[in-house]
């Protein structure tokens, strides 16, 4: 094993940790507690919410602590972790991969076959937005700042399986005419998404994915 499998190792338990809380025929303490709550669409995405930021930060803190780069229970000091082969995991690599995991995106960049992860900022109802929530998977239209182009962009979302009016949200997306837009993207590069002519939201572009869509420096 690797530092950067042990990392992934967490990630995933992570995710699997919050999918069984939130599953109702799971009978755990948690996922019990939740049911009892018998909370609507809207609040259950909350918890979602929560559960995964309460968990990341457990887990990058302890994976951080383990490291000797932060603190456990108030006491910071170097720990040696080793494989069931004897090779040492500890050292140095495993608080670079926790970021890179937790806060950076690594699985997706590692595993997604989108064009690209982005921030999207999702535009209140007042403001002209949807009146109801997307669902992971959306499909609205995108415009980048530089054409008039509009291309299809699927938007996966990260840590979320729905996104209400007014919600701020990571997403890997896919988007149409990938030829058309070939050496053009890069990272910080801002857009809208629209249905039709209306203005759902705007997002910047956070990591490029495919390297075909990748403008040259």
């Amino acid at each position: 094993m690797t530092p950067k499998e042990f990392v992934k190792m967490f990630y995933l338990e992570r995710k699997s940790l919050v999918d069984l809380y939130l599953n109702s025929n799971h009978k755990t303490e948690v996922s019990k507690l939740i049911a009892d709550l018998k909370l609507d669409e809207e609040k259950t995405e909350k918890i979602r919410q929560i559960l995964n930021v309460v968990l990341r930060d457990a887990f990058y803190s302890t994976l951080l602590g383990l490291d000797g780069e932060a603190e456990i229970g108030e006491r910071q000091e170097n720990y040696k972790i080793e494989d069931e082969n004897g090779r040492e995991l500890t050292g140095g690599e495993i608080g670079s991969f926790a970021w890179e995991y937790f806060h950076n995106n690594r699985m997706e960049l590692d595993n997604s076959s989108a064009d690209f992860i982005a921030i999207l900022t999702y535009k209140t109802t007042e403001q002209g937005g949807r009146k109801t929530v997307a669902k992971t998977g959306y499909r609205p239209q995108i415009k980048f700042d530089f054409d008039e182009m509009h291309a299809s962009g699927q938007q996966m979302f990260i840590d979320r399986s729905l996104v209400f009016p007014g919600d701020t949200v990571e997403a890997a997306i896919k988007i149409s005419s990938v030829d058309y837009f070939s050496n053009q993207l890069m990272e910080k590069m801002k857009f809208e998404f629209r249905e039709g002519t209306t203005v759902i939201g705007t997002g910047i572009i956070k990591h490029v994915i495919n390297n075909r869509l990748r403008k040259s420096s």
